[in-house]
């Protein structure tokens, strides 16, 4: 990319960037129209944090990036600010393809689990027994989207952009193919098929316990109407978007050998965390890590692609001859 004079005054952005930009807007419309369409109440609440927080570090990068010549405090905030807006408008277009006209598919994700010999409840039973590893993984669980945006963040202040771009890329393309399945295949999950015992589950506690999994059964076959009444922050069991955050940020950061070992060990506490305080199938953790991998190549072939457009020399045009 070749940046412009700070005379012309005019918004920067890397090919990666535009791309997540131009996504986010097509989103926003898309969200929209079907919140005009369908009636449903949105107000000016639901998007003041996120298009404040990405306005201002949207700013900040357009400043450091031309005026102040620090690409890494660019590329930093850049990242982050088309990230929040981009959450923002996936989550508003998940909600607004509420309801879903299909039954969930948890009955057949069970059986799936059960060939594999996996069960809900027993796994979280196990973890009644186990109170401190329980209080340990609920907490590492809760921290999931903070360890992908601190992943995000090492990557821009090493000016690593080819890897920065590509998890970026990567997230939003596997954000898409996951609202995408969940919108073919509803599912709340295992924990919205499942009930637990009273006593497992008052020692547990999951996050997402039988009764948020009851709530999103009726978001799914009434909808909703208003935002602001939503019980609910997540709506998609299969695939498990919590998987692709953590294997992202893993795969990112694989180079670095620091950065690597302590991912590795927050990782192998975030899968059990998953499927017992995420509530999910051992199925929608492993469609997960295959969306991840599909979603972390495509976005360093696109990077690569548009790297190699972005370097290539514009046509000069020569006059036709008289």
């Amino acid at each position: 990319m070749v940046l412009l004079s700070a005379r012309t005054q005019t918004l920067v952005f890397h090919p990666a960037e535009r791309t997540i930009l131009l996504i986010t807007g097509a989103l926003g419309v898309a969200s929209f129209f079907l919140v005009w369409w369908k009636g449903i109440a949105v107000g000016p609440e639901f998007f003041t944090f996120s298009a404040g927080f990405a306005a201002v570090m949207i700013g900040v990068g357009q400043i450091y990036r031309q005026f102040r010549d620090s690409e890494r405090i660019a590329l930093v905030t850049h990242v982050l600010g088309l990230f929040v807006a981009y959450s923002a408008f996936g989550v508003l277009f998940n909600i607004v393809l509420l309801p879903r006209p299909t039954a969930p598919i948890d009955a057949a994700l069970v059986r799936i689990d059960a060939w594999l010999g996996y069960s809900w409840p027993a796994f979280v039973s196990w973890f009644a027994e186990h109170p401190a590893l329980n209080d340990v993984v609920r907490r590492v669980y809760a921290l999931t989207l903070i360890q992908l945006l601190c992943a995000f963040i090492v990557l821009g202040a090493l000016l690593d952009r080819r890897r920065l771009h590509a998890a970026a890329l990567g997230t939003v393309f596997a954000s898409l193919a996951t609202i995408f399945c969940w919108a073919l295949f509803p599912s709340g999950g295992a924990a919205a098929y499942w009930t637990l015992d009273p006593e497992v589950e008052r020692i547990v506690r999951p996050i997402v316990s039988p009764a948020y999994g009851a709530e999103l059964y009726r978001l799914f076959r009434e909808g909703v109407t208003d935002l602001s009444a939503m019980g609910v922050t997540g709506l998609v069991g299969f695939p498990s978007f919590h998987t692709v955050m953590a294997l992202i940020s893993l795969i990112a950061l694989w180079p670095y050998l620091i950065a690597r070992l302590v991912l590795i060990g927050v990782c192998l506490l975030l899968f059990p965390a998953i499927l017992v305080h995420g509530g999910h199938n051992l199925t929608d953790v492993l469609a997960g890590v295959a969306i991840t991998v599909g979603s972390w190549m495509a976005g360093l072939k696109i990077y690569d692609a548009q790297t190699r457009l972005a370097a290539e020399p514009s046509p000069v045009a020569t006059p036709n001859p008289v």
